[in-house]
């Protein structure tokens, strides 16, 4: 358990980093740097037991996203983008405040 609350702005400029396990910290959405969503080449994102209440619509951007572990968060809802996570083979979200799925979680089944 870190507890870190903020990332620092260069931490994104890692051209070919895969995993990122940011859990059990104080992350959310408003802490992120703006450059996070360029960490295209990641494959598995932790987010898990952290204070999200969103995820930014730019979590579209990571297009490899294989795995997207957001469990044990304050999320009440999720962005349209999700979409576009093709390539996504888990979806972690347990343990939040949703009480509605968006209608494009439903291309998943489809696939």
């Amino acid at each position: 358990m870190n507890r870190l609350n903020t990332l620092p702005r260069g931490f994104c400029s890692l051209p070919a980093l895969e995993v990122l396990d940011l859990t059990y910290n104080n992350l959310n959405e408003n802490y992120l740097p703006g450059n996070f969503f360029y960490l295209t080449t990641l494959c598995a994102l932790y987010l898990s037991d952290n204070n999200f209440e969103i995820l930014p619509p730019d979590i579209g951007k990571l297009t490899k996203l294989q795995i997207l572990s957001n469990r044990d968060n304050n999320l009440i809802s999720l962005p349209k983008e999700i979409r576009v996570l093709i390539q996504l083979k888990e979806f972690h979200i347990q343990g939040n405040c949703l009480t509605v799925l968006p209608p494009e979680l439903g291309k998943f089944a489809d696939e």
